[in-house]
């Protein structure tokens, strides 16, 4: 006589469930479902950010400085006689609060994470009315976030090698380096190859949580996907207008 009990999942170690978010997902996701962890993708995305602030102060820096004093030069409420102490002022000024700038990153990483598994879980759960708790919503979104840090992993030697915190492996590349900051190379520099597949295996758990469809799950997790994107074209262009 044959049991139609359901075999339980085998409980898997943090490296395991790591290693099989890229060779096999599902097993990952499984494991995650019946024993959430948001934790472990936290720390990780911490290690990574203070990695890449240290690795790429430099960088981030020289940029920054470049990116003020654009603005302020272009800035018609400042007398043409006082833009370059200004700049140099501005530039001063934040290379000084620079330790101030990554505790506030700590917060924004904290706070992106949160929220974006809580806006899976509304739109899984109380929207499209599938069964999951938002521990497990957010367990498998920061899972899936696993993918941003390997992106992050290849592309921040190529950035220390080539002095520059651009490095493009989707459409942005079509733009040209002088408009990085422009709302145009934001949008497109949201359809990468890293994107597509975090979102891929994003698809994948959520599917298995909530218990959709493929189609179903990819509509719930692209909707929200394009809502971020325009937000932050939306900033942009904010900063932009603002910046004169």
């Amino acid at each position: 006589m044959e049991s139609n009990q359901t075999e339980p999942v085998a409980e898997m170690n943090v490296f395991s469930r790591i290693i099989n978010l890229f060779v096999t997902p599902s097993k990952t996701f499984e494991a995650l479902i019946v024993k959430p962890d948001w934790v472990t993708p936290l720390i990780l995305f911490f290690l990574m950010f203070i990695a890449t602030s240290i690795l790429l102060k430099e960088v981030i820096q020289a940029e920054q400085a470049v990116a003020t004093k654009e603005s302020i030069m272009k800035n018609t409420q400042i007398p043409d006689s006082q833009k370059q102490e200004s700049a140099d002022q501005a530039i001063s000024m934040m290379k000084k609060f620079w330790a101030v700038g990554i505790g506030v990153g700590f917060i924004v990483v904290l706070a992106f994470y949160l929220l974006g598994g809580l806006a899976l879980h509304i739109g899984g759960k109380n929207i499209m009315k599938g069964e999951g708790s938002y521990l497990q919503a957010l367990s498998i979104f920061g899972y899936s976030g696993l993918v941003d840090i390997l992106a992050g992993i290849i592309k921040v030697p190529l950035m220390m090698a080539n002095q520059t915190m651009r490095v493009d492996t989707g459409l942005g590349m079509l733009i040209a380096t002088d408009q990085t900051r422009t709302p145009l190379y934001i949008f497109l520099s949201k359809f990468d190859l890293f994107t597509f597949w975090q979102l891929a295996i994003l698809i994948i758990g959520l599917s298995m949580l909530y218990k959709f469809s493929r189609g179903k799950t990819a509509a719930l997790v692209i909707g929200l996907w394009l809502i971020w994107v325009l937000l932050s074209v939306g900033f942009t262009a904010l900063g932009t207008s603002m910046g004169g």
